[in-house]
């Protein structure tokens, strides 16, 4: 189960550096020229990128969208933390497990969100496992059903602004 947890958390991990560094504009690709982008063009470089990723959601019960919460997403499972601003959302009722994502920054403090996120967790019967740090990110797991559903949590600070990752892997019938 750590081996399983472990390779999940570097996915979530990747995930949620990738989408900070985005929305921050640390990618020379972001604005074509090689150079890096103006803090005030990092929005909609990242919009661009997720907007490229959104539209290759295959069709049928899976479904992402950018700056919004996707139709149907799980608020029950996964909440939005107040104060937060989605930046991405992902829901596939098809998987078994199903699977839902969420991306979002704020001006929390990766403590405030990971306190918000572990008590909507364990509320829902999932255990937290112990608080972890790759490099500048902290994550937390939960756990249920013996390991068969997880969620992680991944928060990142870049250029002073604060995103975060929920990615959830559960069993049907369990999102509501």
């Amino acid at each position: 189960m750590g081996q399983q947890l472990g390779n999940r958390q570097g996915g979530f991990v990747a995930v949620v550096v990738f989408a900070a560094l985005a929305v921050a504009g640390c990618s020379p690709a972001a604005n074509g020229n090689g150079s890096s982008p103006s803090p005030s063009a990092a929005p909609s470089s990242a919009s661009s990128i997720a907007s490229a990723s959104a539209s290759a959601t295959p069709s049928g019960s899976s479904s992402a969208t950018v700056n919004a919460m996707v139709p149907g997403f799980p608020t029950q499972l996964i909440p939005i933390m107040p104060g937060a601003t989605p930046l991405s959302t992902s829901y596939d009722a098809s998987a078994n497990p199903q699977a839902a994502s969420l991306v979002a920054s704020t001006s929390s403090t990766s403590d405030q969100i990971l306190d918000f996120y572990s008590k909507a967790f364990t509320a829902q019967g999932f255990t937290a496992v112990a608080k972890t740090k790759v490099g500048t990110t902290d994550s937390q797991d939960f756990v249920r059903s013996g390991g068969k559903e997880t969620i992680n949590v991944a928060v990142v600070v870049v250029n002073g602004r604060t995103t975060f990752t929920v990615g959830a892997s559960v069993a049907p019938g369990t999102i509501k």
